[in-house]
């Protein structure tokens, strides 16, 4: 699930909270909401599968969906920008639930409050 966080020191980002029985994901995911349009535009199927932000969408050949050709360039005209071939382009630390340890603040703040 994405959601917006609230960061201790004002700053707003755009996080994924995993459901800890399918996603372990727990990470920001983007700096702002132009980063976040950005990783949606990469294409993956999924964007709750941190494990899978290093390679580029359709990786692993099993279910091919291409991406939205029409929203990609949307977002590259409208914001003047690129689209990253990668997640971890944008998403700094992919973290998980499962995790002994993350430099991903959100990760660090849930660790600190939550668990």
């Amino acid at each position: 699930m994405a959601a917006f966080w609230l960061a201790e020191d004002g700053t707003q980002k755009i996080v994924h909270l995993g459901s800890g029985s399918g996603s372990v994901t727990l990470c920001i995911l983007a700096e702002d909401p132009v980063d976040f349009l950005r990783l949606l535009a990469i294409g993956y199927d999924e964007i709750c599968w941190g494990d899978a932000y290093s390679e580029p969408p359709n990786a692993n050949g099993e279910f091919i969906v291409e991406p939205n050709f029409a929203f990609r360039n949307w977002i590259v005209d409208t914001f003047h920008t690129t689209i990253p071939t990668q997640a971890t382009e944008i998403v700094r630390h992919p973290a998980s639930m499962d995790d002994e340890h993350s430099e991903d603040a959100f990760w660090q703040w849930v660790r600190k409050h939550i668990w």
